[in-house]
This record gives structure tokens, sequence and C-alpha cells, in this order.
């Protein structure tokens, strides 16, 4: 079945279907990037005036389906024009562009993650969908730091704690925080169906294989080791340092999880737009020995003379962004 895709640009107060007027779009998001991005080439004609045009400024409102589905909903940021071109390039991001651009300061006494991102997104006008409950207090205070920084801290101290990993992303206009976890039917690429490359490369570089945790006196109170990582390459040692009120070890579990040795997978399939950074997808490929589920951390999504195509960073964990930004009250 052939995909049905359409482009809207919102400009002043009309609205400029330009799907026909574009030679190419991407839709692109990572893990660790809250806001996704549109990129497209929008044609200009500069001296057929028979030929129809569809304006586009900075701040005009940009709406991108497949389908029935919203893949994107943001703004237009940048425009490139070439004086000996017949087209204009146009970037835009989703709003996710408002956390990381807007910065403010807190003071959180015992709020949880998702009471803390109802605030700011209150205090900012930013629409708030579905938030992953973690019921962890936060004692922080956050001096002039972006919002992204302010509400993925937040979820990273919760992360130490419930040792889910979580990610932000807009649903439309509403900020979404999200498990990253299996849900329901999961798409299977393979060769002879829709895998097109795979490419796998495996790094130490980023290594910790020991986490050594101190008491508040510098003293050495115990080891959390990954064994095989010691084997392969050595110690790579982390610090560690107890307080009140932290789970160490759960800290150290997870910073030897999210350090290991990473295998960096590259995946490019006939297009699926429902394959979206934070979801899943299960790898059938004989030759670089993929086999199995993986956590997609980046995709894109680019359409092209009639074809769509998806390009994935895959992972053979669930990782999160981890952010520590502000001071823990009472330091």
């Amino acid at each position: 079945m052939e995909e049905t895709i359409k482009l809207l640009i919102r400009h002043g107060n009309t609205v400029y279907d330009a799907t026909d007027m574009c030679g190419s779009i991407t839709n692109a998001g990572s893990y660790n990037s809250v806001a996704r991005t549109l990129d497209f080439a929008l044609l200009s004609p500069r001296y057929d005036k028979r030929q129809p045009a569809v304006p586009a400024a900075i701040g005009d409102h940009v709406q991108f389906f497949v389908g029935a589905d919203l893949q994107f909903d943001g703004y237009i940021f940048t425009l490139d024009r070439d004086s000996g071109g017949e087209t204009v390039d146009v970037g835009c991001f989703d709003r996710g562009i408002y956390l990381k651009r807007n910065e403010a300061a807190y003071r959180f006494t015992g709020k949880t993650p998702e009471d803390i991102t109802r605030q700011v997104c209150r205090d900012f006008g930013i629409p708030v969908g579905t938030l992953a409950e973690t019921g962890v207090p936060i004692r922080r205070n956050f001096p002039g730091v972006s919002l992204y920084q302010i509400i993925q801290t937040a979820y990273t101290l919760a992360a130490e704690r419930t040792g889910e990993r979580y990610m932000i992303r807009f649903r439309g206009s509403e900020l979404d925080v999200i498990v990253r976890e299996r849900q329901g039917a999961t798409a299977v690429v393979a060769p002879g169906s829709n895998l097109l490359t795979a490419t796998v490369r495996e790094s130490g570089e980023q290594l910790v294989s020991q986490v050594a945790i101190y008491d508040a006196n510098g003293a050495l109170i115990r080891l959390r080791k990954n064994e095989d990582a010691i084997a392969l390459c050595g110690v790579m040692q982390r610090y560690l340092k107890t307080a009140k009120d932290k789970d160490v070890d759960a800290e150290a579990a997870a910073i030897l999880e999210d350090n290991d040795i990473r295998r960096t997978i590259t995946v490019e399939a006939l297009g699926n737009h429902k394959l979206m950074a934070g979801g899943n997808v299960i790898v059938r490929e004989p030759v670089t020995g993929l086999y199995g589920l993986y956590w997609i951390d980046s995709d894109t999504q680019t359409w092209k003379g009639g074809v769509h195509r998806t390009k994935l960073g895959l992972n053979l964990k669930k990782i999160m962004d981890k952010v520590s930004a502000g001071r823990e009250l009472g330091k």
C-alpha cells in the first residue's frame, strides 16, 4: 500500500499544502535530543510566475502527516536561499526547542519529577500529555539552567531509584515523558523483506568497568565490578560517594550498565514512520550477527522521489540521556 504524506505550512492566516512543492523531506530525532527536526527543500520559482509558490517565513507553523498520523508539529527556524537555485532549504524544530532554549531558576524540596515537569510546563505555557510516574521525591536547587536540564535531571535522579530509563518527547503540542519499554507488536527488519544495509561497530573507549564507592570521609567502602569488561580491557574506574537518601549501589549498577562495551548499530530499511527514537525493533541479519530486540536511539526518516527510507541507530540496551544540573539541597 502506497504511503500518503502531507506537509502543511501556516503562513499568516492561510494554510498551504506544500507536499507537491518539496523535493525531499527528512524528519529526525534521538533519545538525547528532545527536539525533533524536519528539513525539506521547498520549490521557489524565481522566473516562471505561472508556477505555484508556497510562502515560508521564520516562525511559520509546520505540520507533517504520514497517512493519518501526525509525524511532526513545529515551527520554521532556518531558511537557506541560493541565488542560483530554485529551492529554499527549510529547517524546523518541534516544541522541544523551547525546553532547550528557555532557562529558569527553581528550588524543589520534595516534589516528584512528574510534578516538577507539570510546574515548569505550566509556568511556560507548555501543554502536558502523559508523564511517567516515579513517586521519587527530589530535593534540588536549579539556579538558572534550561527547562530540559531541570526536567531531565529530575528524571535522571528518579532513574537511580527506579532502574527505569526515561525519555522526553513531544506528541503534537503536548510534552510526554515515556519509560523506554517494549510496547505492543514490534516491527521486524530482515533481508529479503525491508532491510537495505546494516553496520556494527564495537568500542570500549567510554568503558567503565569498576565503580569505587566511598563514604563522606573519603574511605573506600566497596567496589562494584563488571568482571567481563575487566577481563577484556582492564580496570576503568568511576568514583562514587555515598549520600543521604541515595541508593549508591543502584547508581553504581546503572553506571556499569550504561558504560559497558558499546556496539554502535546502524540499520537502513524501507520506510516505516512508526520506528522512532525511544521505541524498539526486531532485527534479523546473518552477516553482522544481528538477531533479536534492539532499542532505537535515533531515527532519520527521508522521503525523496516517492521513496521513503528509514535509518536507525540501535542499541542492545535501553539508555537515557543522563543529566546532572543544579545542586542537591543541603550541600
